[in-house]
């Protein structure tokens, strides 16, 4: 009988506008502009890019320690156990109907037993926090739960996070008078990001393997996409540089990493290592903080979109994604806060005791920037494995004659 109600074609034809449809082309007609931009790339030339290709060339040729550093250092509870409140709602677009529904997508929450107490005991004193700062964690509460990154690695869980990364790339990153000189910092601060970015598709296309899957997905994420690897490499820099430099703080020594006796000999052969200290690799942070020194250097503005990173990790519908997209966040943020500071020049503009010190770092802070510097170590090494995989000369590619372009640094 209901079906009845609508017999004709035409009659039919002329019903279906009131229905759900026409309420999803509305939808789709009052869409934003960034929904259906262009992607920007991220392929700046001229000036800073001698600089990063430079330290790009030094750390593939001289890997050193480091990665079996960071390696063994990631494996300590200190830098592996993680509060994510998975339950953060997206405010920057609806949601919901895009769910990763499958069981790849989640992870397991580390039982309330099997988290170090002194983990939770130091998380819960370590509340204090500038309301205009780089980035705030999840704090230790009834909706959030620790997460051992050891137990739940990230993985190619097949979630399509492309409209997430969209609004990232389209309304955090900078997108205006990246022409001018003076606008470096705002260069700087894109590249950070598409380097995030190419983390998060070379832990992809390391779970699908060297295989003609893996082939094309690693032509089709990074070696074709513009600064993809290059930006890479340059997030990396400014990981390792961070993480000297948080051995110059008066904390360093004195941390008892959780009484971890085993951590202190791995930060110290980490930070003395010849790589971090080359002028190659240091040349990268004291790029940024030269960019940092503009007259139209806005150090707000760089607070502000980490902080937005952070937020927008509640429009992410993949829990592994989430959490690990978590950890990057504030780890690139701690990153930023440790070689610029909190006033993005680190200069004495007030008595050394009454403003923060940016190499003070909470337990999740440094955690972060050595479990990012981690990733970012891995991602590098499964670039060039699949550089070797594809038979593609990366050297000609970047080390080569730099190709024609007009955007600067």
């Amino acid at each position: 009988a209901a079906a009845g109600l609508v017999s004709s074609p035409a009659a039919q034809h002329a019903f279906r506008p009131a229905g759900r449809s026409a309420v999803r082309l509305q939808e789709w007609a009052a869409r934003p502009a960034w929904e259906s931009a262009d992607m920007p790339t991220y392929d700046y030339r001229n000036q800073t890019f001698p600089v990063i290709l430079a330290g790009m060339r030094r750390c593939r040729e001289d890997r050193g320690a480091i990665p079996a550093l960071l390696e063994q250092l990631v494996e300590r509870d200190f830098f592996s156990y993680f509060p994510v409140n998975l339950i953060t709602p997206c405010m920057y677009f609806p949601s919901g109907d895009a769910g990763c529904e499958m069981a790849t997508c989640e992870i397991r929450a580390a039982r309330e037993r099997d988290i170090p107490p002194a983990v939770i005991a130091r998380d819960r004193e370590e509340y204090n926090f500038l309301i205009d700062g780089w980035v705030s964690k999840d704090m230790p509460s009834d909706f959030t739960e620790y997460f051992d990154l050891r137990e739940s690695a990230s993985r190619n869980t097949g979630y399509n996070g492309q409209r997430v990364w969209r609004f990232i790339h389209t309304n955090l990153c900078f997108q205006k008078r990246l022409q001018q000189e003076e606008m470096g910092w705002k260069r700087d601060f894109n590249r950070l990001v598409s380097g995030m970015h190419a983390v998060v598709d070379c832990e992809i296309i390391e779970d699908i393997g060297l295989s003609e899957e893996g082939r094309c997905e690693y032509r089709r994420r990074l070696r074709d996409e513009p600064g993809s690897i290059l930006n890479l490499y340059y997030a990396y820099m400014l990981t390792l540089s961070a993480i000297r430099e948080v051995s110059k703080g008066p904390s360093f020594e004195s941390c008892a990493y959780l009484g971890d006796a085993s951590i202190p000999p791995l930060m110290r052969a980490l930070t003395s290592d010849d790589l971090l200290a080359s002028d190659s690799v240091q040349s990268a942070a004291a790029s940024l903080r030269a960019h940092a020194s503009s007259p139209d250097f806005a150090v707000w503005k760089l607070r502000l979109r980490t902080r937005h990173l952070k937020l927008i990790m509640g429009c992410v519908e993949c829990n592994v994604c989430k959490v690990h997209g978590t950890v990057l966040v504030i780890g690139l943020a701690s990153t930023l806060q440790v070689l610029l500071g909190d006033d993005g020049s680190r200069d004495a503009t007030q008595p050394a005791e009454e403003r923060p010190d940016p190499l003070k770092l909470d337990r999740v802070s440094l955690g972060s920037l050595v479990a990012t510097a981690a990733k970012l170590s891995r991602a590098c090494a499964t670039v060039e494995r699949f550089r070797e995989f594809d038979g593609e000369d990366l050297s000609q590619a970047y080390f080569g004659a730099p190709r024609p372009h007009a955007d600067p640094s």
